[in-house]
């Protein structure tokens, strides 16, 4: 019963990769770009206080500051793929963890720059 499980999860894992994070993923860069658009027409914000803002969204989102400067912010975070994670999982185990060393080792993060 396990064997059918494990071979069923590397096809689901696979539809939910290809139509579900794919179709999100801009979605969800949407939002930074919808809040640096908010914030950069808001004239009531110093330029200081604006750059605050940045640094508290990335903060509050997880993601850690990478640079911080007068005009710049920017931020980065790995973000788990758990439709790989079940993939790999598909793969008899095996997979998995092949796919923590290359989140924890060589993933790139999603990086968010807000430039003012």
């Amino acid at each position: 019963m396990s064997q059918v499980i494990m071979l069923l999860l590397f096809p689901i894992g696979l539809y939910f990769y290809l139509f579900v994070e794919k179709k999100e993923k801009p979605k969800y860069q949407k939002i930074f770009d919808d809040f640096q658009e908010k914030i950069a027409k808001n004239s009531k914000l110093s330029h200081q206080e604006k750059l605050e803002r940045f640094q508290e969204m990335l903060r509050y989102n997880g993601y850690t500051l990478k640079e911080a400067k007068e005009h710049k912010v920017v931020g980065e975070k790995r973000i788990l793929s758990m439709s790989i994670l079940a993939m790999s999982v598909g793969f008899f185990y095996v997979g998995a963890f092949i796919y923590l060393v290359y989140f924890y080792y060589f993933q790139k993060p999603h990086r968010v720059e807000y430039h003012l």
